[in-house]
């Protein structure tokens, strides 16, 4: 057994990996893990996805867009950051983030800062959340239409956008990193 403050600790081989699921919104595999002891481990299930842009939109009056929207999973409308998944064809991570603000609120902004790359799950997820800073963001357009996304657009104080953090409304674990890390960056995180 090792033991919890032993540095060598040695990823997993995978032996065998069965693909149960490719679609455009995930891919499911099944592996067949083999850990540096010689223990097996199967199936380990694996979810590839899309990485994430979670914008923290700031206007010129220092408010935070925050949606809300329909959660399907969970059953709720869900508070918390605008942002989407990066598609293949988007240029970079901002460019795919610029598109996501567009589409999902109706919003532009004048500056876009990468400030923080997360992962939401490294034990069964691939992809990484991307925490970007937007600031000078206003509304130029009406929201695309999309069924899966309907949105209510709130302009929030940054007071009021921690204080709901820190109390749970916010239900996205990866939102509220994404919150904690920009507005820390800016010495704006201060929980009550």
């Amino acid at each position: 057994m090792t033991d919890f403050g032993d540095p060598a600790i040695a990823p997993w081989r995978t032996a065998a990996r069965e693909t149960l699921i490719a679609d455009r919104w995930l891919t499911l595999h099944a592996d067949t893990c083999v850990t540096a002891e010689g223990v097996e481990i199967a199936p380990y299930y694996v979810t590839d996805y899309p990485d994430w842009a979670l914008i923290v939109a700031l206007d010129d009056a220092d408010n935070i867009l925050m949606i809300e929207q329909y959660r399907h999973a969970r059953g709720i409308v869900s508070l918390e950051l605008p942002g989407g998944g990066i598609d293949a064809s988007d240029a970079d991570l901002l460019a795919g983030a610029r598109r996501e603000l567009l589409e999902e609120t109706g919003c532009v902004a004048d500056t876009w800062e990468l400030v923080a790359s997360l992962s939401s799950n490294p034990a069964i997820h691939t992809n990484r959340c991307h925490a970007i800073l937007a600031r000078g963001t206003r509304v130029t357009a009406q929201p695309h239409d999309e069924p899966s996304e309907r949105v209510r657009r709130q302009w929030m104080p940054i007071t009021d956008v921690v204080r709901r953090a820190m109390s749970g409304e916010v239900q996205q674990a990866v939102h509220v990193a994404a919150l904690a890390i920009v507005l820390g960056r800016l010495n704006r995180w201060h929980p009550t």
